[in-house]
């Protein structure tokens, strides 16, 4: 793919300020995009915008992306600052650690903070659905445009200790199924792009708590999240693929192809109605 594959795109990244959101912004950016960073951290934007390859092509917003208000505010400043908005990747996201009484990185969901086990899902999820729905529209109207989430492994989303992270996760999953279903014939694709397994990124291992022995780089988000955002991608909705396993020496396309899979594991659901089959 070129240096310009993204050539006068304007690309919405929400979690820009760290971690993957860091890395992708700086990929599409290297790829010719005029990025808008959305965080609720306004000193890792500030570290970000001094990074040369965004060359004056960041747009800083700092925002909470689980308040409605500033998701909306956060996409009319994008479509009026620039006219429009191309893509949105939704990477917003915080562990289970806020909803823990003390620094760790899982807590049984009956010994939860209420209110950080909400906040994880207010973030991770709805936080995403804020976004695109106001995102969408203007999408439509221009009959393209791209909406990315960052989701996780399904052993996540079940795994103990994890609750509120694996079911705002699920959640999400589900709902790059449902919104690729709505926006059929629009133009607009939504899919998944995930890591893979635990990666390497700020606030989802304390300090001083154990982490995983094998951790993988978020620079693996790089590539895949270029193609998808780019018209290569045309026509490829209700996706998920995983960085992990992109094949960097392949041509974008098939290297895509075979890291791809259907979004929120269709094929549970008919494991499950082939069962009540031959349950009849």
């Amino acid at each position: 793919m070129t240096d310009q594959a993204l050539s006068a795109r304007i690309i919405l990244i929400t979690g820009a300020g760290s971690g993957m959101g860091r890395v992708m912004a700086r990929a599409v950016a290297a790829a010719g995009a005029t990025v808008a960073g959305v965080d609720v951290d306004s000193s890792g934007l500030d570290q970000l915008a001094r990074e040369p390859v965004f060359r004056d092509r960041l747009r800083k917003i700092v925002a909470d992306v689980s308040k409605a208000e500033d998701c909306r505010q956060a996409v009319a400043d994008v479509q009026k600052t620039f006219g429009s908005l191309d893509v949105l990747i939704n990477c917003a996201g915080i562990s289970m650690a806020h909803a823990a009484p003390q620094p760790q990185a899982r807590v049984k969901f009956f010994e939860a903070d209420p209110a950080g086990w909400q906040r994880i899902i207010a973030t991770n999820c709805i936080g995403a659905f804020l976004m695109a729905r106001f995102a969408a529209p203007g999408m439509v109207a221009r009959g393209w445009g791209r909406i990315i989430n960052v989701t996780t492994s399904f052993d996540t989303m079940l795994a103990a200790g994890l609750s509120a992270y694996g079911a705002s996760k699920a959640a999400l999953e589900a709902s790059c199924a449902t919104w690729a279903k709505d926006l059929d014939g629009t133009g607009v694709t939504v899919n998944v792009l995930v890591p893979g397994g635990p990666t390497d990124t700020p606030g989802f291992f304390p300090p001083g708590m154990p982490r995983p022995p094998v951790l993988l780089d978020p620079q693996i988000m790089a590539v895949p999240i270029v193609w998808l955002a780019s018209t290569q991608s045309d026509g490829v909705t209700a996706s998920r693929f995983i960085a992990r396993d992109w094949d960097i020496k392949l041509p974008p396309s098939e290297a895509a192809a075979r890291v791809r899979a259907p979004a929120a594991w269709p094929d549970l659901a008919q494991a499950a109605s082939a069962a009540r089959g031959h349950a009849m």
